[in-house]
């Protein structure tokens, strides 16, 4: 099997292939047949659930896994090229959930190339692959284009006649429906542990968003100070010049006002920088305390990111800078133990709360582990039935029923790498959302007892298939073991009060203060408010789908 990455292709000796996709929600699959400019001879060059056939290619929809079959002989001499398009058939985008898989099987079940298509943020429909001519044989290319007008930009971009580009279903009838597994709604390498910068995503017009703008400003300061800190070096030993009479007095006092001076200038751009941007702030990336935590409303598709704090220094003391991470993890979280016993869990509830309010109603949902049970959870199965099944996972996990939760978590994790079906009985917690939070309180404990393999594979596996792990550093504190360190190193390291973390650029210390619920001290004993809210608003929102 050749696995592609964008831009590569291989020769395909098989004149019989398949097209089929993996994805952990509902997409629709669809061919566009076109000529050398890339356009389709007419409509009906176009096939899909509505138009299942053209000559060579055919859509089939079997068990509710749609693929495309293809008969490379039978495509007419004028067509150079099949494209194969992957669509999402809810209010999402591609950004918020694991990369989609789209692959090409032969007729005997032979893989001929795989793509896993990567780097998508709004996009809602992609060319997956491309089928094409060269000379008398066909070969097969990775593309991965993105449209986030969906389909309709997609086809229309390629020749197809759509009656109504902004509606929703792109003037075609509704597909046949899927198998539900949810309600419809770098830079340089950083130090081991450190939140790793977003990959930058295409920006509208010539504006950046607030994640991109967050994290552009961390790093001017950094470099800003950087360039204080070395300018400050030259001018020590210029001093000590000064002082032993082989240079002229007066230069260190120069260098030192100069140096000052333009690290006030920068931080204070920087401080305009975001004053400007701030007020426009979502509520998923704002303070708890802001107004827009009032009027919060689930959303119609996923939130940029979600801020974990904010980040200052000593030496510029008025500038704060949000840390904002981009949704869902791309990796797990480790929350270390607080100056106070609860300030670990009152930091994870929050940067749940933060997660779940940040993808919309049906996309993300909540699972937590407690295999002592004495981490305070037990509220969360105060919530109704309804709720706790579609979005909580049934409950805190606790004793056998710990390790019983992350075996079917892992054994969701393996489906969805092999590209899987959820309806299976073995496939884990299947039918609930198809992101998972899942929460790992007394992660020092679980380091510790029998089920520490399958948490490290969870850990390192999870986030690439939407199943990103916060782990919680609550009662025992972590071992010193090769495992515990390996856990640490495959997670971002996050203080649960203020403490150090250092920059990706030029591995300055910043003070990272976090952002927590305002009672989220007391979710030892019950729920958070602004927690069992965002729950609440979800699952009414949930049920108003049915």
């Amino acid at each position: 099997m050749a696995e592609l990455s964008s831009g590569a292709n291989t020769p395909l000796p098989a004149r019989r292939v398949t097209a089929t996709v993996s994805c952990i929600v509902p997409v629709d699959v669809s061919a566009l047949l076109v000529g050398p400019d890339m356009r389709v001879r007419s409509d009906a060059d176009l096939v899909f659930f509505n138009a299942p056939e053209a000559p060579g290619v055919r859509w089939v929809d079997g068990g509710g896994r749609q693929r495309v079959e293809l008969d490379l002989d039978a495509i007419p001499a004028g067509v150079q090229a099949v494209l194969i398009a992957v669509s999402l058939t809810r209010a999402v985008s591609f950004g918020s959930m694991p990369p989609p898989q789209v692959q090409l099987t032969a007729a005997n079940g032979d893989s001929m190339a795989l793509f896993t298509v990567v780097g998508l943020g709004p996009e809602k429909a992609i060319i997956g692959l491309e089928i094409y001519r060269r000379a008398d044989k066909w070969k097969v290319r990775a593309l991965g284009q993105g449209y986030a007008g969906g389909l309709a930009e997609l086809v229309e971009a390629h020749g197809v006649e759509v009656d109504d580009p902004g509606g929703p279903e792109t003037g075609m009838i509704a597909p046949p429906p899927g198998p539900a597994v949810g309600a419809p709604p770098g830079r340089t390498a950083p130090p081991q542990g450190t939140p790793v910068p977003p990959v930058p995503q295409a920006p509208s017009g010539t504006e950046v968003g607030y994640l991109e703008r967050c994290w552009l400003v961390w790093e001017d300061a950094s470099r800003s100070l950087a360039a204080f800190r070395s300018s400050t070096e030259h001018a020590l030993t210029l001093r000590n010049e000064e002082i032993a009479g082989r240079a002229p007095r007066g230069r260190f006092e120069q260098l030192m006002a100069a140096a000052g001076e333009r690290l006030r200038a920068d931080a204070g751009q920087l401080r305009d920088e975001l004053a400007r941007v701030e007020p426009m702030v979502t509520a998923e990336a704002a303070p708890f305390d802001a107004p827009s935590w009032l009027t919060w409303q689930p959303r119609a598709d996923l939130a940029e990111g979600v801020l974990l704090g904010r980040l200052s220094t000593a030496e510029l003391p008025d500038l704060r800078v949000p840390l904002v991470l981009r949704v869902p993890w791309r990796r797990s979280m480790w929350i270390s133990r607080g100056t106070m016993p609860g300030d670990s869990a009152a930091y994870a509830w929050s940067l749940a709360t933060r997660f779940l309010a940040a993808l919309p109603p049906g996309v993300a949902g909540l699972e937590v582990v407690d295999a002592a049970g004495l981490s305070g959870a037990g509220w969360l199965h105060g919530f109704d039935p309804v709720t706790s099944a579609r979005l909580l996972g049934g409950g805190v996990a606790t004793g056998p029923a710990a390790a019983e939760r992350l075996r079917r978590l892992l054994d969701l994790v393996d489906l969805r790498r092999i590209g899987g079906q959820e309806g299976d009985p073995s496939s884990g917690p299947a039918g609930g959302p198809p992101v998972r939070l899942v929460m790992i309180l007394d992660a020092g404990a679980a380091l510790q007892g029998e089920e520490a393999d399958r948490l490290l594979r969870l850990v390192e596996d999870g986030p690439l298939v939407g199943v990103p792990v916060l782990l919680v550093e609550t009662d025992t504190p972590a071992p010193e073991s090769v495992r515990a360190m390996r856990v640490r190193q495959s997670c971002n390291n996050l203080p649960s009060s203020e403490g150090a973390i250092a920059d990706s650029w030029v591995g300055a210390d910043w003070t990272l203060t976090p952002d927590v619920l305002p009672d989220g001290a007391a979710a030892g004993t019950r729920a958070p408010a602004l927690f069992a809210h965002v729950l609440g608003v979800h699952s009414r929102a949930i049920a108003s789908y049915d």
